[in-house]
């Protein structure tokens, strides 16, 4: 899959896709009049995920019997409700290619640990690509299941592991309990959740020959929109979340703080000025320690609004959050404002939540008392675990203090994510 400009693809979706030219009628876009070229991008309008969930992913979808086979990808599903895409190739960016040169030795043998919505359109749109060498193991790990997922990164001698930053530390212990040294693992391709100083520092301790990759991406587009290693010691200063943008096939911007994509492929849903709600800052001409050419690199934040937060394997929403507050009548409000940190403990990953509630009466250990019970009872941070049980796994402390000026409903990131975008000024290397 080769990139098209910017004038194909506005042709390509008006001449395939009923949907965007419904879409662009009911916004008043009429590419043979307002669409002369680039410059032309901003008369495009913006689109959504919500504008994409408003029809079924086959009416949104051009499918082509020519195009090789198609793989589901379901998204994640942090703002609520999931949405499935169609790819049938993840492009390899330059940056990817950079890496893996660095590499004293190729992996063979690939383990990964990711949920099925995403392992199978990982494994079916990548092998087109380059990104596993010819003759390589490729095997499927169990997130629910670390121990048995360990036994077979041991019998399947893993030198690479694919999965989410909070999985892969939870897995290391394992790994060396069973008799298989971690060191045997070469690569780290780390996806699916913000990074941290401390995810960093642990993935550098737990896995000590292995170079990291940190990946940004989307379900919505066939390719990474950021990356970084763990060689990159300039990206870190400027940011944990910070990554080297895909210039390759897409166009970005910032519009209203939120990162907006053009994707310059042909896909079957193509992502022309797609707001992904992903508070953003691009930095241009960074020249980064680990030798990759000189360019833009984007640091992300939590979501604008800050009503959904996913972190540590978990997913924290303020609707949730503030039902289950509504049903303690007469002792708080349903405002409230949720602080996440991350620590380490002894090797773990340890996540911080400190919540502060508005109460109705005069505050007291009574009312924490019943904040807490409900929430740990009743908030549900993935489709079957409690935040109690996540409390109890030794995986998160949690605490409640009282605010009497709270206002709204707020769910703050990190604290090294977040004041990046308290005072933000633009960036430009030398």
């Amino acid at each position: 899959m080769h990139p098209i400009s910017l004038s194909e693809l506005i042709q390509y979706a008006r001449r395939h896709s009923d949907f965007y030219r419904r879409f662009w009628d009911q916004n008043g876009f009429d590419p043979a009049k307002h669409f002369t070229g680039e410059m032309d991008l901003k008369k495009i309008p913006l689109i959504t995920k919500e504008d994409f969930l408003s029809v079924p992913a086959r009416s949104r979808s051009m499918l082509d019997p020519t195009d090789w086979y198609y793989f589901t990808a379901i998204s994640s599903g942090t703002t609520a409700q999931p949405m499935v895409c169609f790819q049938s190739c993840f492009p390899t960016p330059s940056y990817y290619r950079f890496f893996t040169d660095l590499l004293e030795k190729q992996a063979s043998s690939v383990l990964i640990i990711r949920p099925a919505s995403y392992a199978s359109a990982l494994i079916g749109a990548t092998l087109r690509e380059t990104y596993f060498n010819p003759g390589s193991i490729i095997s499927l790990g169990e997130p629910d299941d670390l121990a048995s997922t360990a036994r077979l990164a041991r019998e399947i001698e893993a030198d690479q592991i694919i999965a989410r930053p909070s999985e892969a530390i939870r897995l290391a212990p394992i790994l060396s309990k069973i008799g298989y040294p971690t060191e045997k693992i070469i690569f780290l391709w780390m996806s699916g959740e913000p990074i941290t100083n401390t995810i960093s520092e642990l993935l550098k301790r737990l896995y000590p020959r292995a170079m990291v990759l940190y990946i940004y991406a989307m379900t919505e587009g066939p390719s990474m929109l950021g990356m970084r290693s763990s060689r990159c010691e300039t990206l870190d200063t400027l940011g944990p979340n910070t990554y080297h943008l895909n210039t390759d096939g897409y166009l970005f911007e910032i519009v209203g703080e939120s990162l907006v994509v053009t994707t310059l492929y042909k896909i079957p849903t193509p992502l022309i000025r797609y707001k992904t709600a992903d508070r953003a800052i691009i930095s241009e001409n960074i020249k980064c320690s680990c030798g990759f050419e000189q360019g833009p690199v984007v640091s992300i934040g939590a979501r604008n609004g800050n009503h959904s937060y996913k972190i540590s394997g978990v997913t924290f929403r303020s609707e949730e959050i503030s039902s289950i507050l509504e049903t303690l009548v007469g002792l708080v409000t349903k405002d409230f404002s949720l602080h996440i940190e991350q620590q380490a403990k002894d090797n773990r990953l340890v996540t911080v939540l400190h919540l502060f509630i508005r109460p109705v009466v005069a505050p007291s250990p009574l009312i924490i008392g019943a904040v807490r019970e409900a929430l740990e009872r009743k908030l549900f941070i993935t489709r079957s675990l409690s935040l109690g049980e996540f409390i109890r796994r030794g995986a998160a402390i949690f605490t409640v203090d009282f605010d009497e000026n709270l206002s709204g409903k707020t769910i703050h990131p990190p604290s090294e994510i977040e004041k990046l975008f308290s005072h933000h000024t633009p960036h430009v290397g030398s």
